[in-house]
């Protein structure tokens, strides 16, 4: 039996590129191919599942064909550069250092090199995939050439549950906190929507400030300067948390100024949350007319469209209809044979 391995920078639960790995890893044992990931750091959770980069797994990087999952430059990305067999690179996209550096001078510097270090990998790639044209971008400009365009693959339903709004209305946030997400934003928007239309609305920032503590004591100082109320971080949560709150939330809001794909818009419309994204990076292409997609530095007009998306059936109910076409283009049975389309060099190499 062929093999075609996974590699990865790291490997932890809730973390959008290891799912993605998982997920390719079942298509292509279901093809009919030995499929493992491994990965530089490995989350204690994950031990059994996935390989530590050591010699066990710089061995199975070099047996068979291997997929390369680049978000930061890393000894995996070295080793992948030395396999012996077909490469595939998937590119996540990297947010540029100049977001970050005000808050982590070391973080901004290792994305700056991944960026840079796109080039290394000219003329070594049989496939090259990006979840996003926003991320195919780099890859052309970094010489790459053309990648195929393949959403990211996830769970998703087959119809948007539909709900009314709510008399307390609850703006929901998910993902990391770091500066490229913009929360400062986030919570200036919802502090005039809860000060201008409705007093008793909450904000719910749910992710991880690991690297960012000092990111998040700003934000902290931020919430009491303006006196925003009934603001409440969560920290990082497993996804059965994390999914209650999508399905208590009203709206959820995403202000980031840098994604190359924002996996929680998706997570939002397949719990039947109306979605308002700041129209910067992919997330217009991820929502494709599935949200409200507006200028971010119109904060007045941000609240504004968090009231009409808590308050309105009938907008509520028309993007309730966007979303059951746009996740319906993101099921399973239609991008596994795309995805399996854009690896065909990379699979008869295997």
């Amino acid at each position: 039996m062929s093999a075609i391995h996974q590699l990865l920078p790291t490997a932890g639960p809730n973390d959008a590129i290891t799912e993605q790995a998982f997920a390719w890893r079942d298509l292509l044992r279901a093809w009919g191919y030995e499929s493992e990931i491994v990965a530089e750091h490995v989350h204690p959770d994950l031990t059994d599942v996935v390989f530590h980069l050591d010699r066990a797994g710089r061995k199975l990087a070099h047996e068979g064909g291997l997929v390369l999952h680049y978000a930061i430059w890393s000894d995996a990305a070295e080793v992948a550069l030395k396999a012996r067999g077909p490469l595939g690179l998937v590119y996540h996209n990297i947010t540029p250092g100049e977001l970050l550096r005000d808050f982590n001078p070391a973080a901004a510097d290792a994305c700056d090199r991944g960026r840079r270090e796109l080039g290394t990998f000219r003329g070594r790639l049989t496939s090259l995939v990006a979840p996003s044209a926003f991320n195919a971008a780099d890859l052309r400009e970094a010489g790459l050439g053309e990648a195929t365009i393949i959403p990211l693959f996830l769970r998703v339903p087959r119809a948007t549950p539909r709900r009314d709004p709510s008399a307390e209305p609850l703006v929901l946030t998910v993902g990391r906190v770091a500066p490229n997400k913009r929360l400062e934003d986030v919570i200036k928007a919802f502090a005039l929507y809860q000060r201008h239309r409705t007093p008793d609305a909450s904000l719910i920032i749910v992710g991880s400030e690991l690297g960012f503590e000092n990111y998040r004591h700003a934000l902290e100082v931020l919430v009491a300067r303006i006196g925003a109320r009934r603001v409440t971080f969560t920290g990082p949560l497993p996804d059965e948390e994390r999914d209650a709150w999508y399905r208590r939330a009203d709206v959820l809001l995403s202000m980031s100024v840098h994604e190359g794909f924002c996996v929680p818009l998706i997570e939002a419309l397949a719990h039947g949350v109306p979605v308002v994204a700041r129209d910067a990076g992919s997330m217009p292409e991820t929502l494709s007319g599935a949200g409200l997609v507006l200028d971010g530095g119109d904060l007045p007009l941000v609240a504004e469209a968090l009231h009409e998306l808590a308050s309105s059936s009938a907008t509520r109910s028309a993007l309730f209809d966007a979303a059951d076409r746009r996740l319906a283009q993101l099921r399973p049975e239609v991008l596994a044979p795309r995805i399996r389309a854009a690896l065909t060099g990379l699979l008869d190499g295997a």
